[in-house]
């Protein structure tokens, strides 16, 4: 398995550089090879030492001596986090027909409270809003395989902060101000009654049109990528599998073959089980970093319940599928970086109210259905998903400094795509991994910024 392919999912991060793991890695994404700066808080992702009782550790994992191999390939599991470039990302459609907003946590605060304008959107096939939108940040579609033609759709009304990406025709059926350009690879079409103005440009093909919009049109080449990297996925039921035998189960009591049930003290560690089942189901990350790898399905009918301690974070991998029926309570909304979920399976059930759900979560082969209204911190990146409750998304940014801080990732490795890359090398040039020099070097909507990519306004 590439390493990029193995850069679709959240960290099990690691303390590069010999800092202490106590610190907070302030690098973004591809970051120049010289010691990060550090900062004392706790509203990052965090590294921490175990601490006197943490589990047997032959690996390394709990001391924090550098990036933490995934066993049968070239990455380490630091590599995993660049999966997590938009608040949100479809592999095929994104369909909202009730209220969406997002926003950023650049610098989390307290009570999770957000602000910030780099919690982009994205399918590879047709965004479609059908109520009030808000999006703090960027819309992206590629335009691929769409029911009605469309690569974007906005109906209702809002704003967009920054731009609109799309790989296709553009309809808007309400009135919606985009603060940024509007890159249509087709006409943008206004219906009865739409209005559309457009601080920035409008780029359209010759030949194709975008009239009635309120702003500056041009008529070009328009070329807009695939945003989310659905072509190789990451196999989840591998990952786990890599740690049925090299895991830290005997330290805490448990069976390769147990079910989890109840609440459950996991200290640092990485932990194989066979599933996760019940009424009621407590995971207690007491300190350090855990791994937990479920080779089955995570079925809970009541209540989930995560609770971090203030140096913890969780890296929860279920190659199964994944449905909690009741009440969610999962991380901590200052930090939602520090809690990653992936799922292999084709079934994401978010039935349950939550409070708060804080969490990246990554399933690129499942629908996400969500009925109610929900709020949640982090990212999520599935192959569909369609809202019809209100949807508040809160993104965490420092999310991706986990590639950096947890890459093993070597410069000159051969590449395809920029996807193929990671950690001081991020960008794909003349199919070696190397430093970026163009935004078009990095994947989006990631800008070169000395030659490290970053979340900017692409």
């Amino acid at each position: 398995m590439k390493l990029a392919r193995l850069a679709l999912a959240g960290a099990v991060a690691s303390c590069s550089w010999a800092i202490a793991c106590g610190d907070v890695v302030s690098q973004p994404i591809g970051a120049a090879g010289t010691a990060p700066t550090t900062d004392a808080g706790m509203d990052a992702p965090v590294h921490p030492d175990a601490g006197a009782d943490s589990s047997a550790d032959s690996s390394g994992f709990c001391s924090g001596q550098g990036p933490v191999p995934l066993p049968g390939t070239n990455a380490c599991l630091g590599d995993l986090a660049s999966v997590f470039r938009f608040a949100a990302c479809a592999c095929d459609a994104l369909d909202v027909s009730g209220k969406l907003t997002t926003d950023s946590l650049d610098t989390p605060g307290e009570g999770g409270v957000a602000g910030g304008d780099l919690a982009s959107i994205a399918a590879n096939g047709e965004v479609s809003t059908n109520s009030t939108t808000n999006i703090g940040g960027s819309v992206w579609s590629g335009g691929a395989s769409t029911q009605t033609g469309q690569a974007v759709t906005l109906r209702g009304g809002g704003t967009i902060l920054h731009h609109v990406q799309a790989g296709g025709p553009v309809e808007v059926g309400g009135k919606y101000v985009v603060e940024g350009d509007v890159w249509s690879n087709g006409n943008v079409t206004l219906d009865t009654g739409a209005q559309l103005t457009v601080f920035g440009t409008v780029h359209v093909p010759a030949g194709d049109s975008a009239t009635g919009v309120q702003g500056t049109v041009v008529n070009g080449p328009v070329q807009v990528a695939l945003p989310c990297d659905c072509s190789s996925p990451i196999d989840v039921g591998a990952v786990v599998a890599a740690f049925a035998t090299n895991n830290d189960d005997a330290s805490i009591g448990i069976t390769a073959g147990a079910t989890l049930d109840g609440t459950v003290a996991l200290q640092c560690g990485r932990y194989y089980v066979a599933s996760m089942a019940g009424a009621s189901v407590t995971l207690q990350v007491t300190n350090g970093r855990v791994a937990l790898f479920v080779s089955g399905d995570v079925n809970v009918t009541q209540s989930l319940t995560v609770q971090l301690a203030p140096s913890a974070e969780l890296d929860l991998f279920v190659a199964g599928n994944f449905a909690v029926m009741g009440s969610l309570a999962v991380g901590d909304a200052n930090a939602a970086a520090r809690t990653r979920l992936y799922v292999g399976g084709t079934t994401l059930t978010l039935s349950a109210t939550a409070t708060p759900l804080a969490a990246n979560v990554y399933a690129p082969n499942a629908t996400l259905q969500l009925a109610a209204d929900l709020e949640m911190w982090g990212a999520i990146f599935a192959k569909t998903m369609q809202f019809s409750g209100a949807f508040t998304l809160h993104y965490d940014t420092s999310v991706l400094q986990l590639a950096q801080s947890g890459s093993c990732a070597p410069g000159g490795t051969t590449c395809k795509t920029c996807n193929d890359c990671g950690g001081a090398t991020p960008a794909c040039i003349s199919g070696t991994c190397a430093r970026c020099t163009t935004n078009a070097d990095c994947c989006a909507p990631l800008v070169c910024l000395g030659g490290a990519c970053v979340l900017g306004t692409q």
